[in-house]
């Protein structure tokens, strides 16, 4: 943290800038209390799912909107959005459908390959050509 902060929050001569600082913190503690708030909607959502039994499908589905939904707050306020978590939010989203709908081949060997062909894709491929 301390060297991305000196990068956002110095003059280009090396000199602190206490307003950019101020900014920088801000947006660092809004993160903070961001995760903290959606680790709490998970705790709670996961609890009353499993108390009330609404199934694994709509389980998965309510997770996928609260990590969705806490990268979408993020992105409205300004705090980074973290793709790692989008990618996860939909994750949990397609298992979800999956389950609800009773899609009778397992989920696992389709995500698989999907990993496969994007690995694939994102190292063999020519860089030159995805620029394009």
């Amino acid at each position: 943290m301390m060297t991305e902060m000196r990068r956002h929050c110095c003059d280009p001569e090396g000199r602190p800038d206490f307003k950019k600082m101020a900014a920088f913190m801000d947006r660092h503690d809004r993160a903070s209390k961001f995760d903290a708030a959606g680790w709490a909607l998970f705790f709670i959502w996961v609890g009353t799912a499993w108390l009330a039994d609404v199934g694994m499908g709509i389980a998965l589905l309510g997770v996928a909107v609260i990590t969705l939904g806490m990268q979408g707050i993020r992105k409205l306020y300004g705090v980074a959005v973290e793709g790692f978590w989008i990618l996860v939010g939909l994750g949990f989203g397609i298992a979800g459908l999956w389950q609800w709908i009773g899609v009778q081949k397992p989920l696992a060997p389709f995500v698989l390959i999907v990993f496969g062909v994007a690995l694939l894709l994102w190292r063999v491929w020519p860089r030159s050509s995805r620029e394009e």
